[in-house]
């Protein structure tokens, strides 16, 4: 895989952040890309001046959200002939789709947020979400705020590192967990702050 990811980025080397995107969507559909190094790259690449921030988090969190949408879509459309027949492939095992739809139920849109930045488990939520008809619309919310947090933390990991970007596979699943730590403690005592002024209400 990490061949593949670096045949792509050569061969559209012209313009790197269609390639950085092109890599970012395949991570975000659920393919077994390696997310990790596209972002460390990229923020290799910031570090030696060949692209800049902005465009650059841009590109990765919207072929990382358009990737994640479409694979919500395998997953809505999963019964139809067309999906079965060449996309069969990316649909998960039963036993995924039991523990990621129970994930779902209990979590909801905070179960996307931080799902999505583990990298293990980020992969195997767009297609289950579209499988069991998950809220369109807060499916689209948690996956951009996910994908935000996740390429800008790894784009900024990669850019430290600098010319050891390649270091970030070993920072990925650490920052991944600190990141869905800091939403998943925000979101809690959001919820507590929100039930405590009913109860004064009351």
């Amino acid at each position: 895989m990490e061949e593949t990811l670096f045949v792509l980025l050569n061969r559209l080397g012209e313009n790197m952040y269609a390639a950085i995107f092109a890599a970012m969507l395949l991570t975000g559909i659920g393919v077994p890309f390696p997310g990790e190094l596209t972002l460390g790259f990229s923020g290799y690449l910031l570090f030696i001046g060949r692209i800049e921030l902005i465009p650059t988090v841009a590109a990765t969190a919207l072929g990382d959200l358009v990737g994640a949408l479409l694979g919500f879509g395998v997953g809505f459309f999963s019964r139809s002939v067309i999906v079965t027949r060449y996309l069969g492939f990316l649909m998960p095992s039963a036993a995924k789709l039991a523990a990621v739809n129970t994930w779902l139920k209990k979590y909801g849109a905070l179960a996307v947020v931080v799902g999505r930045l583990l990298p293990v488990i980020r992969g195997a939520i767009p297609v289950p979400a579209g499988f069991f008809h998950m809220n369109s619309k807060k499916y689209i919310i948690s996956t951009i705020l996910s994908s935000v947090i996740w390429c800008s933390t790894l784009i900024y990991a990669g850019f430290s590192l600098g010319y050891n970007w390649q270091g970030i596979t070993e920072l990925g699943s650490q920052l991944g967990l600190a990141a869905g730590g800091v939403v998943f403690a925000v979101l809690a005592a959001y919820l507590i702050y929100k039930y405590a002024s009913k109860l004064r209400e009351k």
